[in-house]
């Protein structure tokens, strides 16, 4: 008989000095878009504002979003680390944004994404049936794939490169949520700028600020669609928080195999100390 999974507690960050509200930009149909600017980093600094976005997919941003992005941020790269079909099912609204370059870095395979629950409502209760027994240390599992796979390896590699070739304007990368792909992809480029482990580590739980009303909506579809999944809340949380034992576990798995982060930049990424002094150079005053 499985063993039953005791549900995770959702850990909220602690502050940031002189970074409010983890740089939340308040969209009208974006909930999880944040500007990276004002975070402490290397040598006293701190980086600069409206450079480095970090975001949920962007299809459903509306006409005003779309808007102030361009104008505001002066957006000129979009990092899409989602798959084919994740893109083809909810595409980023390119055609409205002149002038944007566009990056598909799948930072997953194809058969690992139904955890990400990005697929579609129906992909989402056959991962969850398929990982009830446990769907919070699958999600764990999957971390270090993220950073140490392939797929992952390039695409972080790839959002490094964007960003050190980028001509002035604001990057913005996304995965579905923007918590795991985009926040794995915010801890590289943070740990690279020379954020200490401690902001980082926050800055990847404040996603928790901002996920519950999209957790519970997918909660409600769910229940609606199977009754039978009825009462699942820890289930869907382990898909839609930033718990900090996924954090870790990444994290380790990177201690395990490269003994120091700045390794893992240089060995896995290409990202040696010289890229990473104009990294600074670029996005921290």
């Amino acid at each position: 008989m499985a063993q039953t999974q005791m549900p995770a507690k959702i850990e909220l960050p602690g502050a940031i000095p002189r970074f409010s509200e983890f740089g939340h930009i308040p969209f009208e149909g974006l909930r999880n878009t944040r500007d990276l600017g004002g975070l402490p980093a290397a040598d006293g600094r701190r980086v600069k504002p409206a450079l480095l976005l970090r975001s949920g997919a962007l299809h459903k941003a509306t006409e005003s979003d779309l808007a102030r992005l361009l104008a505001d941020y002066h957006l000129e790269g979009v990092v899409d680390f989602r798959t084919e079909l994740e893109r083809d099912k909810e595409p980023d609204p390119s055609e409205f944004m002149e002038g944007v370059v566009f990056y598909d870095f799948p930072a997953l395979s194809g058969e690992t994404v139904g955890i990400t629950h990005g697929a579609s409502l129906a992909q989402d209760v056959k991962t969850l049936e398929a990982v009830s027994a446990q769907p919070h240390e699958a999600v764990r599992k999957m971390y270090p794939q993220i950073l140490l796979g392939e797929a992952g390896r390039a695409a972080y590699r790839g959002l490094l490169d964007v960003l050190l070739e980028s001509d002035g304007g604001a990057v913005l990368w996304h995965c579905t949520e923007g918590k795991d792909r985009a926040g794995l992809g915010a801890v590289v480029v943070e740990r690279a700028l020379g954020v200490s482990e401690a902001d980082v580590r926050a800055d990847y739980l404040a996603t928790n600020l901002f996920a519950r009303s999209r957790a519970e909506g997918v909660l409600d579809a769910l229940a609606a669609k199977l009754p039978a999944l009825r009462g699942i809340d820890a289930d869907v949380d382990s898909f839609f928080y930033a718990y900090a034992d996924y954090y870790d576990a990444a994290m380790a798995a990177v201690t395990d195999t490269f003994g120091t982060f700045d390794a893992y930049l240089t060995e896995a990424l290409d990202f040696g100390p010289e890229k990473r002094a104009a990294l600074r150079e670029k996005y921290l005053a």
